[in-house]
Order: C-alpha cells, then sequence, then structure tokens
C-alpha cells in the first residue's frame, strides 16, 4: 500500500476488523471513525470511536464492536441483554434488535467517542443502562410520540 503522510486509508469491513483485532490482542486502544446512523445520537457518522480490549463480559448497557453472525459486518451497537453465551444488541436508533449475538463474536468495547475534537460524555456512563432498558420498547415510544403530536 502507498500512502503519504495524513493520507486516510479506507479499508473493508473485513480489513477493518482484522487490524482491529490485531491491535486490540496487543492490550492497546484502537480508534477509528464511525459509518452510519444507527447509533445516533449517541454516535453520529464520522464520529471517531475508541475500542479497547474487553476485560471482562460486557454489560448491559456497554457498546461493543463485534462481527455480526449472519453477514460478517462490522458493527457497533448497545447491549440491551446478555446471557452466559453471548449478548441481545440493538443501535439505538434501530428499530429492532439484531439478534443473539454470541461472545465469540465480540471484538472489543467503546470507551470513548469523539465529535468534531470533543469528547461526547452521554452514553458511555450509568445513563446506558436506562438507554439500554428503554431500546426494546423503542417501536411503542416511537408510535405514543406520533400520537401525542397528532392530538397537539
Amino acid at each position: 500500500m502507498n500512502t503519504h503522510a495524513g493520507e486516510i486509508v479506507q479499508l473493508s469491513g473485513a480489513e477493518l476488523v482484522g487490524l482491529m483485532q490485531a491491535v486490540l490482542e496487543t492490550g492497546a486502544q484502537f480508534r477509528f471513525r464511525a459509518r452510519g446512523m444507527s447509533m445516533m445520537p449517541f454516535i453520529h457518522d464520522q464520529d471517531v470511536v475508541t475500542v479497547a480490549p474487553l476485560q471482562q463480559r460486557a454489560e448491559v448497557g456497554d457498546v461493543i464492536a463485534f462481527v455480526h453472525p449472519q453477514n460478517q459486518k462490522p458493527i457497533l451497537h448497545r447491549v440491551v441483554e446478555r446471557d452466559a453465551h453471548g449478548y441481545w444488541t440493538q443501535g439505538d436508533n434501530s428499530a429492532a434488535p439484531d439478534g443473539w449475538i454470541p461472545a465469540t463474536a465480540v471484538v472489543g468495547v467503546i470507551v470513548a467517542v469523539e465529535r468534531e475534537g470533543r469528547a461526547v460524555r452521554f452514553g458511555l456512563g450509568p445513563e446506558r443502562r436506562l438507554i439500554a432498558a428503554f431500546s426494546p420498547h423503542r417501536r411503542l415510544w416511537r408510535r405514543l410520540n406520533a400520537l401525542l403530536h397528532r392530538w397537539r
């Protein structure tokens, strides 16, 4: 690969996951620009996210980086439930969960988010559990909100 200082390198999903895994296996953290809007308003398209190695099992409310077992794409979504062998995850802006994700598919956990050079604080603290608690009911909240707006 021919690159110059300051040049942005775009990687495929598989290349990104491979590089991320290699860095995390050394115990270091990995930073990259997120793409997509499934985690808005917490993570916006082009925010810089920092992924750390998972030291223990992810908790409900944590945002994890994983490879989806069906389509092999890298995803950053919030844990909304967990069991002994894996997790149920869902994007904060997604209407439906991703399904069951085996623990072996998890690459790391999101520990920081930056937007335009500033740290995004909301979404990684204690409030993350509350966000996860409301995720399964997101569709219901959207319908209720739509009904309320009609009556105003």
